[in-house]
């Protein structure tokens, strides 16, 4: 069980965690243990699993033989990052979602522990940044000069926007990628306990408010709207949505960093892609260029445009549609088809409302249109949670 945990805090890591997710040799080392314990532990290959890895693969060789110039590394490290996730989820099996959320809860109490003293005390805060983090400088970071090196003590990322912004980025990179790990907790624990008010919901509710994260704050709001009107009969369903949705707009125009944030995003749109819109805008200009097989991961990525250092111009922050002009609309379907797959499995398994998995899709969907992340290992391991259950009783679960 401790490496089990040991793996999936290892898979978050080299996703979010400012200390881990900027050198590539951190995903390899985490590769090689887990690919030994896979072997170790003598896991039946399914190879129901080698679809997804097939269709990757596939298209990044078609990139490789069209678009010129292409770094064929980029293959290797697709692989590398697939298997990744096949082999933790396949270890971890079942109880890959549990400890995800236990894994959560934990990160979100120690993040208070060093955020609220923190608000209260800058020193406690300046003492951190000058005399911790610099012991956990990234040692093999490769990060160019637009990306700035985070200040971490691992378990806790101490960002600028904590006494700034009086923002919680847990131990992540910043408070939005940590709200987007936390919907995720939230979702499979609510699916797991069939309860928004348990215990480490509440922890996870709080981390999240923390946080003040615009989309982090819309997707949950989708995620509790979603959880109560599945319950309910049509009729139910009609009359609990007029009285939910005025309600949501309401609280959406009177707390001012919402409504102003994405107001100031749709502004932006046509102007910079620092925008969610306006990334979505210039993601839209690629895909359309090569809209079967995308442009790739490397240096031809944005519409076959090379460029010598990277900037402000090839800056993306919307994954959904980075996902979608990195690899084409074939693999935009397979990949969310695979998680709508994942996600009515575990709906399945603890007999929970199948129809729920449609809307914690939007939720995901909410949450990336807001960060890149869909090509980050952790996310890649979502695509395999549909295999962890053996399909005699797939098949007899949803027949109940």
């Amino acid at each position: 069980m401790i490496v089990d945990y040991f793996l999936i805090s290892g898979l978050i890591a080299v996703s979010a965690f400012p200390f881990f997710c900027t050198a590539q040799i951190n995903f390899f080392v985490l590769f090689l243990f887990s690919f030994y314990i896979y072997i170790k532990r003598s896991i039946r290959f399914d190879p129901r699993m080698l679809l997804v890895v097939v269709a990757f693969i596939g298209v990044e060789f078609l990139q490789y033989l069209i678009i010129k110039p292409y770094d064929p590394k980029m293959i290797y490290g697709t692989f590398i990052r697939l298997f990744l996730g096949f082999f933790i989820v396949s270890i971890t099996n079942k109880k890959f979602t549990e400890y995800f959320v236990n894994i959560l809860y934990t990160l979100s109490v120690i993040g208070f522990i060093f955020f609220i003293p923190s608000i209260i005390f800058p020193s406690f805060f300046n003492f951190f940044i000058s005399n911790i983090c610099p012991f956990f400088d990234p040692p093999f970071d490769k990060s160019e000069g637009f990306y700035e090196v985070l200040p971490t003590a691992i378990i806790y990322c101490f960002h600028d926007c904590i006494l700034d912004e009086f923002r919680n980025p847990g131990a992540f990179w910043e408070p939005g990628i940590y709200s987007v790990f936390i919907n995720l907790a939230l979702i499979f624990n609510l699916i797991k306990e069939k309860k928004i008010m348990g215990k480490k919901n509440i922890v996870l509710i709080l981390a999240l408010i923390s946080t003040f994260s615009t989309a982090g704050y819309l997707a949950f709001f989708l995620l509790v709207f979603s959880y109560y009107i599945i319950n309910q009969t049509f009729i139910r369903k009609i009359i609990l949505s007029a009285i939910i949705i005025p309600l949501a707009l309401s609280l959406y125009y009177s707390l001012d960093f919402l409504s102003r944030k994405v107001e100031e995003n749709i502004d932006l749109a046509g102007t910079t892609t620092s925008s969610r819109f306006g990334s979505a805008l210039a993601d839209y200009n690629d895909f359309i260029t090569s809209p079967y097989i995308g442009w790739g991961r490397g240096v031809m990525r944005y519409g076959g445009k090379s460029f010598a250092f990277f900037s402000g111009d090839q800056h993306r922050n919307n994954s959904v549609t980075d996902l979608l002009a990195s690899y084409g609309i074939f693999i935009f379907i397979l990949y969310f088809y695979s998680y709508y797959s994942s996600l009515k499995t575990l709906c399945i398994n603890y007999k929970f409302k199948t129809q729920f998995a449609i809307l914690a899709l939007m939720v995901i969907l909410t949450l990336g249109f807001s960060q890149s992340i869909f090509l980050r290992p952790f996310f890649y391991s979502i695509l395999f949670l549909q295999y962890t259950y053996d399909t005699k009783s797939y098949k007899n679960l949803t027949a109940l």
